[in-house]
């Protein structure tokens, strides 16, 4: 009997070691140099921004210059900048002002969560060039979010798809203006759901749940900010982790 309870105290040592609590780092992470965006309570290291301007009026020509500015051109197929019925915020984070245009931001239960109209997106103030990013998402069926990384300057970027029906077919795991996954991926949802995004060079690897979504290259952003997009409500994010690469 004791040597049956000195194994399963070991046990439950070693399993207190590998899995975090959420929004915490393992020992074993810590030691292969994952570091935490997001400490469960605040939204310390992150901003509401701003959708990017559309380019009212101005045609090609406006896209155009979005281009030179390092800003990627409107989404195909996509939606409005409209809301879902969303909660009201409930903290004085989410009800504080924000710039026009942005959107409210607040901690829920450990989570980051928007809240109240309109939409937009929540940028890390942190810039990141080669990396391993890790972050789990919950949302409806039919919400419409997705994961921006290497976005300069907090505008464009790859934005890795969490919306199941773009309607130009960048659905769930593809990376919108630079590849679509070869089948389609679904995300549990309601749920907690994970994505590894790797961004190495011009190498760009989407996991989801485990599974590969895209494996693709491209050279358009080299360097950039994280932002989650809130177009479309409920959308939460929580254990956001990120491992440099160096070379």
């Amino acid at each position: 009997m004791k040597k049956l309870a000195g194994i399963m105290a070991l046990v439950f040592i070693l399993s207190a070691t590998l899995c975090a609590a959420d929004n915490a780092l393992t020992a074993q992470e810590k030691a292969q140099g994952w570091k935490l965006l997001f400490d469960g309570k605040t939204l310390t290291g992150w901003s509401a921004a701003a959708p990017p301007a559309r380019g009212r009026g101005r045609g090609a020509a406006a896209a155009g210059g979005a281009a030179a500015r390092g800003a990627a051109p409107a989404q195909p197929g996509a939606m409005a900048q409209v809301g879902s019925d969303p909660r009201a915020c409930s903290t004085p984070e989410g009800k504080a002002e924000v710039p026009p245009g942005s959107s409210h931001w607040e901690v829920i239960n450990g989570a980051i969560s928007p809240c109240g109209d309109p939409t937009g997106y929540l940028t890390s103030e942190e810039s990141f060039k080669d990396f391993v990013l890790s972050i789990e998402f919950r949302c409806a069926e039919d919400t419409n979010s997705g994961v921006f990384v290497r976005s300069p300057g907090g505008n464009g970027g790859y934005e890795v798809q969490i919306w199941k029906v773009q309607p130009a077919g960048y659905n769930t795991g593809s990376i919108v203006n630079t590849g679509k996954t070869g089948r389609q991926y679904d995300f549990k949802p309601n749920q907690w759901n994970r994505y590894e995004i790797t961004a190495d060079g011009d190498h760009l690897l989407v996991v989801l749940n485990g599974q590969t979504t895209l494996d693709v290259h491209d050279k358009r952003f080299a360097e950039g900010r994280i932002r989650f997009q809130y177009q479309k409500f409920p959308i939460d994010f929580r254990n956001i982790k990120i491992r440099p690469i160096t070379h």
